[in-house]
Parts: structure tokens; C-alpha cells; sequence
């Protein structure tokens, strides 16, 4: 399932997968995505290439990965590509962006004035 996300979006697509609990894999090929378990097993897992877009948005491409692949030396997988389970992760994460692409941004910290701490002060 593929969903793109307009920008501007308040940070990196690396950086929000990362806030959602996913962790960066690295492909052979040097590729990354980004897997998220299902359940405490290994797999099923949510399996996602995420791509930052012009404007500053994010594309995500969705997957379930069902199982780890059956040869050596393939990437073939049983995976879901569409369903209820790849559905309601992507309504998550839809949920998530949206809501950090409408929040407010932090205000900047209030400066405190200096209280005089010099050594002659304190006897005066």
C-alpha cells in the first residue's frame, strides 16, 4: 500500500518513521526501509521504503512481511501488500503525521535575566 504525505512536514521522513517505533534496516543493495513487529515474534513485521518528496513531504510504500524469505540467497517473502492489517498501520501512520503536521511548533524558551552573582554582591 502506497500513501503519499503533501509537505511541508515539520521533520524527516527518517526522523518520524523513528517516532512511529520503526527501525532502520539496510539492504544488501544498500537500501533502507524501515521494520516495525507486529507482535514479539520476528515476523510478521511491518516492512516500509519511505522516500523524503519535493515540497518537503514523505511518500511511504507499506508491506507486511509474513514470514522470512524461503531461499538462500532471494528476497523472496510471503508478504501482504493490501488487507486489513497493512490498512490499519497505514491509518496509523497517517494518524501520526497528521497529527505532527498540524501541532504547533515549540515556542522558543524564555530567556531568565541574570541575577548579579558577582563575589562583592553577596556581602551587600
Amino acid at each position: 500500500m502506497r500513501y503519499s504525505f503533501p509537505g511541508p512536514l515539520p521533520d524527516h521522513a527518517r526522523n518520524l518513521m523513528r517516532r512511529m517505533g520503526y527501525g532502520e534496516q539496510r539492504a544488501r543493495s544498500g537500501q533502507i526501509s524501515y521494520v516495525k513487529r507486529v507482535s514479539s515474534d520476528r515476523f510478521p513485521r511491518y516492512h516500509a521504503y519511505v522516500e523524503d518528496t519535493a515540497g518537503g513531504g514523505m511518500q511511504v510504500n507499506l508491506h507486511v512481511d509474513q514470514k522470512e524469505a524461503s531461499y538462500e540467497g532471494t528476497s523472496a517473502h510471503a508478504g501482504e501488500y493490501d488487507g486489513p492489517l497493512v490498512e490499519r498501520e497505514m491509518n496509523t501512520i497517517t494518524a501520526f503525521v497528521t497529527s505532527v503536521a498540524s501541532a504547533p511548533p515549540p515556542s522558543p524558551p524564555v530567556a531568565k535575566p541574570k541575577k548579579n552573582t558577582s563575589f562583592f554582591s553577596r556581602f551587600f
